[in-house]
């Protein structure tokens, strides 16, 4: 009830009391005393991330969820209670499976391991290593006593379960392995790829039995029929089909959805298909006939994973909007949700002037000349309660922005950790925001697929540019001001018009989604990098690619241009930093030591220093002319989003998943200031209290309580 009525309990005494079935979900419990109290069978929020995996047991008791902040879920299905979470991998979690038996979970990640688990202790068994790229797929052969997972590398890898040992590689592809499925009788090894073909392998010899092409882009899920005769796929281009084994002939093409398919399930009599995808829905195939039965509607964002129950009446879809849905595949009605929390800080970076604020970079002097190794733990300043996706600061004040997971831009004091200010008006997270040169516009790209452009003083929203057809991840301002370029999931990055909100261009080249856009100083040339593993060059007044720049073995997250636009940096999941020569377009140096992908770079003003933020939570500084190493700084203990230098160059700010950013002194390490994230449950007490799971204790300490 109270929750019902909202009202604020914070700070209340309910220690020694019997709170039974409590929904506490998305209340503040911050201070609330439950020391000693039973909580039997009540629910809180958990710290559920963006779901890229979802998987069930065979006698559908157990849920498996794989997310981005390397973590595995393991839940009652009938009740939706956490049960256990798998810690180990050090990367997101791509795809999850159960042995038959439900006594053993296999998972694949983007840190490039396949990992087996006890289902019942959360132990990890065994860590098979050998990929050099992210594990997208993995599946058990029907007997359980191997493993089977597609990779970024092209390769298929077949493993003993027992010993870990790589048995058999599979090669053929000349793109990422998405997808992975077995045949019934576990002979076959179906492979779907960014080749855009299917490859059918004999288990045994390895030999490829077909190739099946038909698809116009990547093959993201696969799955075998029951009798082993068909094959079905999905893909980008919004189709899913079904293909003879025998054969490698398309029989069947069901379409409907309106974006990208990305995963899809089959029933156990192989009579029904369900898919997911980017258009935010499920669709219920008749499998016979090809018709759509149902569509299911609820999720705000993409459907990346879908399983069904064995007796096809249950669905469980993930979601990056931090949701894990449970719906009646009768009615078509959503019959449960598991909704979760997150603090992680994707961006923040410096401003111009000033040592507490951040952004762009110009005629500034490089102040890095020595090798070191800084840790960081002192001066905690709160930040921000949700999901930071961006950061920027005013180049006019000590004002940071950031974007959110939940949709809002706020304003904070660089100094004091304050929030000044909340503006709102997109209806999903906020991937990216930029400060207009003059500091008095700020422009975000948003998951609702629009860029928006705010007055900063009033924080009215002057204008709505609308014309993406995916997720908005990158903006920036050209230096003169008048025009914000934009990267997104759609392929395409746009160029659009600061005074009156138009597309002026549209820039078409890349094959898959945009992370990164960049100006040159002088405006003329705009630099993009995608999930295609290329950065392009294009002339921004004809919207010409000038040039491609390929080198990069996985995904680039990140460019920045050098201060004299001469040079342009790139970081990429290959674990590499690159530079390049704008005018040649050849690759000057690759800088090599980060152990996981790069996601962030940054000039120091002057160019002579680079910083780079990485997955394996730190950051390094670069020696820009030979190369070196010259600093590596440790503290963050999660993934590293953004980096960027002070006006001076003397301070670099990061930013970090593990919900902090940190401020450091490139000379010596000292003068830090830690901005963490007032956690969902921060100081309430939870010592003695019975009723609750190991994984929910643990969850609440993570998301603040305290257990003492």
């Amino acid at each position: 009830m109270l929750r019902q009525l909202q009202v604020d309990v914070s700070g209340c005494d309910f220690s020694r009391l019997t709170v039974w079935q409590a929904n506490l979900q998305g209340m503040n419990l911050q201070e609330v005393n439950f020391a000693d109290s039973d909580l039997s069978r009540s629910v809180f929020s958990e710290t559920l991330d963006e779901v890229w995996s979802v998987a069930l047991s065979q006698d559908d008791r157990l849920l498996a969820t794989g997310d981005n902040n390397c973590k595995i879920c393991l839940w009652q299905l009938q009740t939706g209670q956490q049960l256990l979470s798998f810690q180990g991998h050090t990367n997101w979690v791509r795809s999850v499976a159960f042995n038959s038996n439900g006594e053993t979970l296999v998972s694949g990640s983007a840190d490039r391991t396949v990992k087996l688990w006890s289902v019942q202790t959360g132990q990890c068994l065994k860590t098979c290593t050998g990929h050099d790229g992210e594990v997208y797929s993995v599946a058990f052969s029907p007997d359980g006593q191997t493993v089977v997972s597609g990779s970024s590398d092209e390769t298929i890898k077949l493993w003993d379960i027992n010993t870990g040992e790589c048995l058999k590689t599979f090669i053929g592809h000349s793109k990422e392995v998405f997808a992975i499925a077995l045949s019934r009788d576990g002979q076959i090894v179906a492979s779907g790829s960014g080749d855009q073909t299917i490859k059918l392998w004999n288990i045994n010899t390895g030999q490829c039995l077909h190739t099946c092409t038909g698809h116009t882009n990547w093959i993201l899920a696969i799955a075998f029929s029951p009798d082993g005769q068909t094959l079905f796929s999905c893909s980008p281009d919004r189709l899913v089909k079904q293909w003879e084994v025998s054969t490698g002939k398309c029989l069947k093409t069901f379409t409907g959805h309106q974006n990208w398919v990305m995963s899809l399930a089959l029933s156990r009599d192989g009579q029904t298909l369900i898919s997911s995808s980017g258009d935010r829905t499920i669709k219920l195939w008749d499998v016979a006939t090809g018709i759509c039965l149902k569509t299911f509607a609820g999720h705000n964002q993409a459907i990346w994973s879908v399983a069904l129950s064995s007796d096809a009446k249950t669905i469980v879809s993930g979601s990056p909007d931090q949701t894990v849905r449970l719906w009646d595949a009768e009615t078509g009605q959503c019959f449960k949700t598991l909704a979760g929390h997150t603090n992680r800080i994707y961006s923040v970076p410096w401003s111009p002037i000033d040592l507490t604020s951040c952004t762009n970079v110009s005629n500034r002097q490089d102040a890095c000349s020595t090798k070191s190794e800084f840790s960081c733990e002192t001066d905690i300043l709160p930040v921000h309660q949700r999901l930071i996706e961006n950061g920027a600061t005013s180049p006019i004040d000590r004002t940071i922005a950031s974007g959110s997971f939940d949709s809002a831009v706020r304003l904070w004091d660089a100094e004091t950790g304050q929030c000044r200010q909340i503006v709102s008006g997109h209806t999903k997270q906020v991937y990216a925001i930029a400060w207009s040169p003059d500091g008095q516009l700020l422009a975000s790209g948003s998951g609702d697929r629009t860029v928006k452009l705010w007055d900063m003083k009033t924080g009215q929203c002057l204008r709505t540019a609308s014309g993406h057809e995916n997720w908005v991840y990158a903006v920036a301002f050209s230096p003169d001001g008048q025009i914000i370029a934009s990267g997104s999931g759609d392929r395409t990055v746009k160029l659009w018009s600061a005074i009156a909100g138009q597309c002026l261009k549209t820039l078409v080249g890349h094959l898959t989604w945009i992370w990164s856009v960049a100006w040159s100083p002088d405006g003329q040339i705009l630099a993009s990098s995608s999930g295609d593993r290329t950065v392009k060059l294009w002339d921004a007044s004809t919207g010409e690619c000038l040039k491609t720049l390929v080198g990069h073995t996985n995904r680039v997250y990140s460019v920045a241009f050098s201060p004299d636009g001469q040079t342009i940096a790139s970081g990429s999941f290959d674990r590499r930093v690159k530079l390049w020569d704008v005018s040649s377009g050849e690759c000057l140096q690759t800088l090599t030591g980060h152990t996981n992908g790069v996601y962030s770079i940054a000039f120091s003003p002057q160019g002579k220093t680079i910083a780079s933020g990485s997955l394996d939570h730190k950051v390094k500084l670069w020696d820009g002319r030979s190369g070196e190493c010259i600093g590596t700084y440790t503290g963050h203990t999660n993934e590293v989003r953004s980096v960027a230098f002070s006006p001076d160059g003397e301070s670099l700010v990061s930013g970090s998943q593990d919900q902090t950013v940190r401020l450091w002194d490139v000379k010596t390490g000292d003068r830090i200031k830690i901005f963490r994230a007032t956690r969902l449950y921060e100081g309430m007490k939870i010592a003695g209290v019975t009723g609750l799971t190991t994984a929910q204790k643990a969850t609440l300490e993570m998301l603040g309580a305290s257990n003492s």
